[in-house]
């Protein structure tokens, strides 16, 4: 039985703007008895079907619809739910939904109400409700499949094989507490040490990989340069549409602007950034601190240079490149013979050169093609396996870590020898519950609203 078992919740689930067909979604005890009060002709037809009916209320026909029952705990939510399929518009979306809420022990729906009734009837767990909710608001196909994936449980699996491991290593610690004078040789029997460093390598691992929260809130990628280089003009030609002001003006661009791409799949946050060069101008200082804060913080480096004007700016900004994750775009095509330091190495290949026309558009096809391979490397190391997709996921993990640190540090101290096994034990099962916290699996009541509080209402 649902744990909420007196609120039957009522949402549209489908966009309010006008449309053919609008969903009006229930969930709860008495889901499919209002309905069927509405619609009698609803009451003897079968399960997970559709059916069509007439709502009449107080003698008038509110519309004709398409409906379908889902009796708990095959449903959703795990409760008895109902989908009323109408007419999409917002009279009648607005008229059967009053009508609905006018029954006793009938609500109107929070956001995420569904999801949450979902996950705490055990239909999915925290990893997997987060799936969805990514799923819902995927732009890219790198988030459709990302968010596929968390859904389906991988993500939620992976802490789970975690966390069992963990509990596995608890249970020989706690049984050498009846022989306390085989402690030790229990514990290296079970192979604690190893295990315990080999979990430590995994989440480290995890802790590292940035590509599940960069899918999630896009890789970015810093266009710098000089002024008047060309980096506004750069941006306009990638967003095809003027996102930047272009000007002969020096120093036009006083902060980062920044805009939204899809490049093969990937979310991509595109920054503008201000002409770096010496200033007095206050304002303009703030914005070059801005654009060397940006290069430091993104994920890709777009270097704009005009090659027939290279001085200690281009030098110094050359220099700051990271090989692998840079592109220099040169608008002169003697950029590599005559303008680059030789003690760059540019001849290793280390950084991408591409001669430019940045008033053809033609140029985007050199350009895009390179942006495509280097966000496809900065994925393949999380590509085949699951990864962390929020904060909390790596917040956690990071305290996970932190209480299998301290359990080695017990165990390699001779002195805390006596009453080993019980600290090693509070340790293990401190580190179990916090990797249990980001599936469910142990007490998260704090955490409810602040995950399902992000859907949509009617989800």
């Amino acid at each position: 039985m649902s744990i909420y078992n007196k609120t039957t919740i009522i949402a549209v689930a489908t966009s309010k703007l006008p449309a053919g067909v609008g969903i009006i979604r229930l969930s709860g005890p008495k889901a499919i008895e209002v309905t069927e009060s509405l619609a009698p002709s609803f009451k003897n037809e079968k399960n997970r079907f559709m059916h069509y009916c007439e709502l009449v209320h107080d003698g008038e026909v509110l519309d004709k619809v398409m409906v379908v029952k889902f009796k708990a705990p095959h449903s959703f939510t795990g409760e008895d739910v109902v989908e009323i399929h109408c007419h999409g518009s917002t009279a009648v979306l607005n008229k059967v939904t009053d009508v609905l809420l006018s029954f006793e022990d009938v609500a109107p729906a929070d956001r995420g109400e569904f999801s949450k009734r979902a996950f705490m009837n055990g239909k999915m767990d925290l990893t997997e409700a987060e799936g969805l909710c990514d799923l819902i608001t995927a732009e890219t196909d790198q988030q459709r499949k990302q968010a596929l994936k968390q859904l389906d449980g991988a993500l939620g699996s992976q802490f789970e094989n975690w966390r069992q491991e963990v509990m596995h290593l608890l249970a020989h610690v706690e049984a050498s507490l009846d022989f306390p004078d085989e402690e030790l040789e229990i514990m290296e029997q079970a192979n604690l040490k190893g295990k315990v460093e080999a979990l430590i390598a995994q989440f480290d691992k995890a802790i590292s990989q940035k590509a599940g929260q960069r899918l999630r809130e896009g890789f970015s990628i810093a266009i710098i340069g000089k002024p008047n280089a060309g980096k506004s003009t750069l941006t306009n030609l990638l967003t095809g549409k003027d996102t930047a002001i272009v000007s002969d003006i020096a120093g036009t661009t006083r902060d980062v602007v920044q805009s939204h791409l899809d490049i093969a799949g990937f979310p991509v946050v595109l920054q503008d950034t201000a002409g770096i060069r010496q200033t007095d101008d206050v304002i303009e200082a703030e914005g070059v601190k801005r654009s060397y804060k940006s290069a430091e913080l993104a994920d890709l480096l777009l270097l704009v240079v005009d090659s027939s004007e290279i001085n200690n700016i281009d030098e110094d900004l050359l220099k700051q490149l990271q090989p692998g994750k840079s592109i220099i775009l040169s608008s002169k095509s003697d950029l590599v013979d005559a303008k680059i330091p030789a003690s760059l190495n540019y001849q290793d290949n280390e950084y991408k050169i591409i001669d430019v026309n940045l008033t053809d558009d033609s140029s985007l096809d050199k350009v895009f093609p390179e942006l495509e391979t280097m966000l496809k490397a900065l994925f393949k190391d999380a590509e085949d396996g699951a990864f962390l997709t929020r904060k909390r996921h790596t917040n956690a993990v990071i305290e996970a870590k932190a209480h299998l640190e301290n359990a080695m540090k017990l165990y390699n101290n001779p002195v805390v020898a006596f009453s080993l096994a019980d600290l090693l034990a509070q340790d293990l099962r401190d580190c179990a519950a916090k990797i249990g916290e980001i599936t469910g699996k142990t007490d998260v009541e704090d955490l409810l609203d602040l995950v399902f509080s992000t859907f949509c209402i009617g989800k």
